[in-house]
C-alpha cells in the first residue's frame, strides 16, 4: 500500500464513483462535474459503452470523445473521484511530512522526481511519514490509528508540537501505542 493511500485512509478521503450525463450539440469535449478524478471508467452514448473511444486530461478535467455522434445524443461519463484531495495536493503534503522528519531529526530522506524515496523506507517509517501527512492535512486531530500505530493527542498541541511529539514517540517505541500528552 503506498503512502498516499495510507495518507487517504487516516483523512477519510475514500474514492467514490459518480457520473455526469450531457447533450451532445456540436462539441465533443466534456468538463467533468468533480475536481479530484482518479479514473473515467465508462463513457455511454445513448446507453450504449462498449467500444467508445475518449482521452481523458486530468489538467484540464475535461473528456473528449472521439467516436462519432449526432446531435442530441446523450452522453453519460462514469469515473471514480476523490471527494477533498487530488493526488497532487497529498504529494505535496507527503514532501512537507518528509520536511518535517528532516527538521526533527530523524532522517533526511531524499524523493526525485518520480517520487522515489532515498534511501528506502521501511512499512514503519511509511506509517510515520502518513501520519506526519494527516496531521498537516487535518488541523484539529485527536488521535490516529495504523495497524502498528494508534497516536492521542491532547487538544491544545500546535501542529509542530503534534509532529515533533509523534516523532520523539517514534523514535523512542517499537511497540506501536503511543499516547502524546
Amino acid at each position: 500500500m503506498s503512502i498516499l493511500t495510507k495518507v487517504r485512509y487516516l483523512i477519510e478521503d475514500s474514492l467514490t464513483t459518480g457520473y455526469d450525463v450531457f447533450t451532445y450539440a456540436s462539441s465533443s469535449v466534456f468538463t467533468l462535474s468533480e475536481p479530484n478524478i482518479s479514473a473515467v471508467t465508462d463513457v455511454s452514448i445513448n446507453d450504449i459503452s462498449s467500444g467508445r473511444l475518449y482521452s481523458y486530461n486530468s489538467s484540464t478535467n475535461k473528456v473528449t470523445i472521439t467516436t462519432a455522434m449526432s446531435a442530441g445524443d446523450s452522453v453519460q461519463i462514469t469515473y471514480s473521484f476523490y471527494n477533498d484531495y487530488s493526488d497532487t495536493e497529498i504529494d505535496n503534503y507527503i514532501r512537507a511530512a518528509l520536511s518535517y522528519l528532516s527538521v526533527y531529526n530523524y532522517y533526511t530522506f531524499e524523493i526525485d522526481a518520480s517520487d522515489n524515496v532515498y534511501p528506502d523506507i521501511t512499512e514503519r517509517e511509511e506509517h510515520l511519514i502518513a501520519t506526519i501527512a494527516s496531521i498537516l492535512i487535518r488541523k484539529p486531530m485527536k488521535s490516529i490509528r495504523l495497524p502498528d500505530l494508534t497516536l492521542n493527542y491532547a487538544e491544545n498541541l500546535s501542529i509542530d508540537e503534534k509532529i515533533s511529539k509523534t516523532i520523539k514517540m517514534f523514535k523512542n517505541s517499537k511497540t506501536g501505542i503511543f499516547d502524546i500528552v
